[in-house]
């Protein structure tokens, strides 16, 4: 199916250096040079670590700013690097214990939800749900657990789960989205299933179809895409339904649809940000299952176009930015950086956890080993 005919699908980005012939490179030689970004990575992860908190710093910059501190997001993601790269299970015990206790500290013990007190983030409905999945994982990856109940439990944090307790509830939550942008639309709905996960199984069925039925009635027929934006924001929209679909396992509505568009949009459209690159790899993964093996042909499309992308986010200091030339100073509506040319968290979990395993495994070839890792049980040995 081809959506290329479509009005505004991708007219305004005809000079897309994704077309025209690619140069005829081995996959082999496309992942080389995608590896090569990563030299630094594992020297510069360490930099951003906090002794005295036990926290991470979201970018080097942001550790010579008063007005920042480490976060809960930032520490989170670093954790799943360590872990992605076998690193976790070396730290020092007395590190470990730190991102335990850094980790446990942010409980709220009246909700039960992880607050950053430096920050808003505790009045932006989403982020209390990223960051209460993000650290109870974390927490979970470092064999511990909450210190306190979890929100629902008991009450705790029950004036938060309101919107959840009846149909209707929900239906005026979810028409409140902004869904002018697809993707935090859809960010706002993925970002509910930790505490969708907290209803009584009855009731939790009942919201995750509630919101499914919603989205579905808004897809476009032919693209599968819910929401406005550009297709980027639109493919990423799609990309958070397939993660609430995921988590619940259920199907994705309109996969064909979906998958179609995801691959006119990586052919045609410019990547200005490491989510979008992140973002259509782990959407192909989810819909793989649901709609059978892919032509190679495609997926090494895929991990080519993806590979020439990651150079735009790559930073002299060993991380990648959330842009090109800069990182984003708010990725998620909160003050993290001041969004200058240097690597961050947010895009560096994006390119080292998701995207690298990921084209690894669309290629069909075994990722190498890192360089750096023993450098970097040095420098949290130093801690």
């Amino acid at each position: 199916m081809s959506v290329s005919h479509r009005p505004g699908m991708h007219d305004a980005h005809r000079s897309h250096p994704n077309q025209g012939p690619a140069p005829c490179r081995s996959l082999d030689e496309h992942l080389a040079e995608f590896d090569s970004l990563f030299a630094g990575l594992l020297t510069w992860l360490p930099r951003l670590y906090d002794p005295e908190t036990g926290g991470f710093y979201y970018a080097l910059s942001s550790r010579t700013t008063p007005r920042f501190e480490p976060d809960i997001e930032s520490t989170c993601m670093a954790i799943r690097i360590l872990a992605q790269f076998d690193l976790l299970e070396s730290l020092p015990p007395s590190v470990r214990d730190h991102l335990i206790r850094f980790l446990q500290g942010r409980q709220d013990t009246a909700t039960g939800f992880f607050l950053d007190g430096h920050n808003e983030m505790g009045t932006i409905e989403r982020m209390r749900g990223r960051a209460l999945s993000a650290a109870t994982d974390a927490l979970k990856m470092l064999e511990s657990r909450p210190l306190h109940p979890l929100p629902g439990s008991a009450g705790a944090g029950s004036d938060h789960l309101k919107h959840l307790m009846s149909p209707r509830a929900f239906e005026v939550w979810l028409e409140g989205r902004p869904w002018e942008n697809s993707w935090l639309a859809q960010d706002n709905i993925q970002a509910q299933g930790a505490l969708i996960k907290l209803l009584p199984p009855e009731q939790q069925a009942e919201r995750v179809g509630q919101a499914l039925r919603f989205v579905t009635e808004r897809q476009d027929p032919v693209t599968g895409f819910a929401g406005g934006g550009s297709p980027y924001v639109r493919l990423s929209g799609a990309f958070k339904l397939a993660l609430f679909c995921r988590a619940f396992d259920r199907a994705v509505p309109r996969a064909e649809n979906i998958y179609a568009a995801t691959m006119e949009c990586l052919r045609t459209e410019f990547c200005e940000d490491a989510c979008w690159l992140r973002n259509p790899l782990e959407l192909i993964e989810v819909l793989r299952p649901q709609l059978g093996p892919r032509p190679q042909a495609e997926l090494d499309e895929v991990v080519r176009i993806s590979a020439r992308n990651a150079r735009h986010f790559s930073q002299p200091d060993g991380g990648f930015s959330r842009k090109p030339g800069s990182s984003s100073p708010a990725p998620n509506d909160v003050p993290l950086g001041l969004g200058l040319a240097e690597g961050d968290l947010n895009a560096s979990v994006q390119l080292a956890v998701i995207a690298r395993p990921t084209l690894y495994r669309f290629a069909n070839i075994g990722a190498p080993q890192l360089p750096g890792s023993d450098e970097c049980r040095r420098a949290f040995a130093r801690s």
